[in-house]
């Protein structure tokens, strides 16, 4: 590997990452109306 990320590099890789608190119960379910970033990334991953 030529180049190693910088801390910089990853920064500004995360900054445009969606985030969201997700509640979830003590079953393992969450409110996709709630959390509709994390939704789409557990069904369309």
């Amino acid at each position: 590997m030529d180049n190693i990320p910088t801390s910089v590099d990853w920064a500004n890789l995360i900054a445009e990452l969606p985030e969201e608190k997700v509640d979830i119960d003590k079953n393992g379910h969450y409110d996709p109306a709630k959390s509709p970033n994390f939704h789409d990334w557990m069904v369309n991953g």
